[in-house]
């Protein structure tokens, strides 16, 4: 029987496998590379550096594809404020340059 097994070192869920027909299982923390066997219960029943994971209640199905919380919702709308302003900006900045490159030869020009 193959259930999820969890390091107790990483704290992560450990990869699997067995050779075809045989009722042992080897897992193995895919990040510090400890090794156990599923013929060797008592590692698991001491949570000796493996431990069974149990699997969640059935619930509902999870979403195929997630939500937006009302945070992203409200940064979205505040980052479409700001590219809006901004953009409006730089539009304005363009226009007014060649004003402003006029004005500023002329104030050059007065003070020789």
């Amino acid at each position: 029987m193959e259930f999820p097994v969890e390091c107790t070192h990483c704290n992560v869920l450990m990869t699997s496998w067995s050779v075809p027909g045989s009722p042992v299982r080897y897992y193995q923390c895919p990040f510090c590379a400890r090794t156990f066997s599923s013929a060797y219960g008592e590692v698991f029943r001491r949570r000796a550096g493996a431990r069974r994971v149990e699997r969640p209640a059935a619930g509902p199905p999870p979403s195929p594809v997630p939500l937006p919380t009302p945070d992203e919702l409200r940064w979205r709308e505040l980052k479409r404020t700001a590219e809006r302003w901004f953009a409006r900006l730089q539009a304005e900045e363009r226009r007014c340059a060649p004003a402003y490159a006029r004005a500023g030869a002329r104030a050059a020009g007065q003070k020789r």
